[in-house]
Formats: C-alpha cells, structure tokens, sequence
C-alpha cells in the first residue's frame, strides 16, 4: 500500500512540474488608455453599490484590502488592476477616484479564460462630455446659433 502511494505521489509531483510552465506562462501587454469608473468588487456586484453615494464604502473595502477595479461601462469591460512593478499597492494611483470616472494609461494584459488585467501608470480625472462646450450646436441644422446651448429649451428652435 505504501508503494502505491509513493508512486502516486511521484506521479503528481511530476505532473505538476511538467505543467507548471502551462500555468506560469509570461503575458506580453500592450500599451493602452481606458476610461471608466472607479469600482470595488466586493459591492458593486453582488448588492449593486456604486456610485457617488457609495464612495465612503469602497474607502472601507480598500482599508481592508479589496483590490478596485475600473468598469468600462460603455464597452461593459471590467478591467482587474494590478500595479506597474512588484511591491506597490494596486489601488494607491486610484484611491483618490473611488466611484469616480478616469482616464487610466498603462499596460494591458489578458489571462487565460479572457480575464483583463490593467497595469496603471497614469491616473486623471476624465472629462464629462459637456454639451456647452460646442461652440455652435445649431450650425450643422443651419439655425442661427443660440445664446446659450445649455438652455432647457431646444436652442436650435422649434421642430416643425
């Protein structure tokens, strides 16, 4: 009984030497630059927290160790962060943006099963878009321009 176990134990020994390479094999990223919001995993999905409202508990679950992500909600792609070098905390360029909206540059990796993992190395606070920043939203309509775009009324006029 003994033989059979030490043979089975070489046996997964050996196994696990051969796949290990399998297991352990390097990514290669590519450089990219993704906006999103700022989430903790822990809340976000199972009870549907998110936002400006749930901000004071993402800072609790980073205080506990819960690794933040960036949700793309355009694309409906969860990136899973990771710092840029061993040794630094992940959430330490985002904490400042919890339930925020950023602008995040660095590298992208996907693992196997299409898991995607961003390494950050820029954080900046992303622009909302801003209808009154166009300088002439009627031009294209041929309307005359409005004195101010954000008015609650259509500045273009009236549909006919």
């Amino acid at each position: 009984m003994k033989a059979i176990c030490r043979v089975g134990l070489v046996a997964v020994l050996a196994l696990a030497v051969v796949a290990a390479p399998a297991w352990a094999q390097k990514l290669t990223g590519k450089p990219v630059t993704v906006t999103g919001r700022v989430v903790d995993n822990v809340c976000v999905w199972p009870a549907g927290l998110k936002g400006e409202s749930h901000r004071e508990c993402a800072i609790g679950c980073d205080k506990a160790g819960v690794r933040m992500a960036l949700l793309d909600e355009k694309a409906n792609v969860l990136y899973t962060v990771m710092a840029d070098a061993p040794f630094k905390d992940p959430n330490a360029p985002l904490r400042d943006h919890f339930e925020r909206m950023v602008t995040v540059k660095g590298t992208l990796y996907t693992a196997p099963g299409g898991q995607k993992i961003l390494a950050v190395q820029e954080v900046k606070t992303a622009q909302a878009a801003n209808p009154c920043a166009v300088k002439n939203p009627c031009a294209a309509k041929g309307k005359a321009p409005a004195a101010n775009p954000c008015a609650a009324k259509n500045p273009c006029g009236a549909k006919k």
